[in-house]
């Protein structure tokens, strides 16, 4: 874009990998926040080179694409060899990249605080958003200015009728990598069989219509998150809007989203977990009244502030 040219409408490219998750449906979030002053083309990593970065004012690296990004260019340079050295050559001032959570940056490791953190594949970009207060202070104290942009739940919010009194039902939703912790969750399970009605691990990359996905989660009332590193998680707050109580980590924006012992609970360790779980199991009562603190929390407006946040990181 020419410098000094009228101030218009801007254009952004926002690159996602997989269809219809997380990344993909926040890519469609912002574009609706933003409809009023840019205009977003959502493209697919590994086809993405069609589209000129040039003819945009930002091209956006969404969150889970930073790891890819190289691999993909590299493997895209047999098949689009003109089209690969333009994406080489793309300018810097449009170059934005979103780092949701700490594995684009540190290992997958429980005391990843302490780890070295690789930085290098940052460089390149102008702008570098993150989704939590917890990636904010990392990247902060890596010398690297960043804008906070909450992750927003489009998930329709439960009938607050249909939460009702109920036999405690906990889950997890997660793809297997280290960082999730699932040894912890299975841990979590075989010692409370048969104090749980349920509690199930909804592993992997399957997407559910939102009819069906709404449904799915309406046959729980308890969302365990057992990671070490998040951004989000998305997952725990699709869980919130359906009326399910959260037991966490200290991790991602989970900090803005649970009041601990009003909407749920923050579990340091194995044990904390386990007591929780067993109180609430033991309680109907506490859990509906927890139930109800997490719909109503879930139901706070947020477009505001998320669509200044864009505007600060997409001037």
């Amino acid at each position: 874009m020419t410098d000094g040219a009228p101030r218009g409408r801007r254009r952004v490219l926002f690159l996602y990998n997989v269809p219809d998750w997380a990344i993909h449906n926040v890519g469609r979030d912002w574009a609706s926040l933003l409809e009023g002053t840019h205009d977003f083309t959502l493209a697919r990593f590994g086809r993405h080179e069609r589209e000129d970065p040039a003819a945009f004012d930002h091209v956006v690296w969404g969150y889970s694409t930073l790891r890819y990004s190289g691999r993909m260019l590299a493997e895209s340079l047999s098949r689009r060899p003109l089209a690969w050295l333009r994406w080489q050559r793309a300018g810097e001032p449009n170059l934005a990249a979103v780092v949701q959570d700490p594995s684009e940056v540190f290992p997958q490791v429980a005391e990843w605080k302490r780890a070295k953190a690789q930085v290098l594949h940052l460089r390149r970009f102008a702008r570098l958003a993150v989704t939590s207060n917890e990636m904010l202070n990392a990247l902060m104290a890596l010398g690297l200015r960043a804008v906070k942009v909450n992750t927003r739940p489009l998930l329709p919010l439960r009938d607050p009728d249909a939460i009702v009194a109920e036999p405690l039902r906990a889950f997890t939703r997660a793809q297997d990598y280290p960082r999730k912790n699932l040894a912890l969750f299975h841990s979590l399970r075989g010692r409370l069989a048969g104090t749980l009605e349920r509690c199930d691990a909804l592993l992997g990359t399957a997407v559910l219509p939102q009819t069906d996905y709404a449904a799915q989660l309406d046959g729980y009332n308890c969302y365990v998150c057992t990671s070490w590193q998040e951004g989000g998680p998305l997952p725990l707050m699709d869980a919130q809007r359906r009326g399910c109580v959260v037991l966490t980590r200290r991790v991602g924006q989970t900090d803005e989203r649970v009041i601990d012992g009003v909407n749920g609970f923050f579990c340091d360790d194995e044990a904390a977990f386990e007591r929780r779980l067993r109180q609430l199991a033991a309680d109907p009562t506490l859990l509906l009244h927890m139930r109800h603190a997490a719909l109503a929390r879930a139901g706070m407006p947020d477009a505001d502030r998320v669509r200044a946040q864009l505007l600060e990181f997409l001037p």
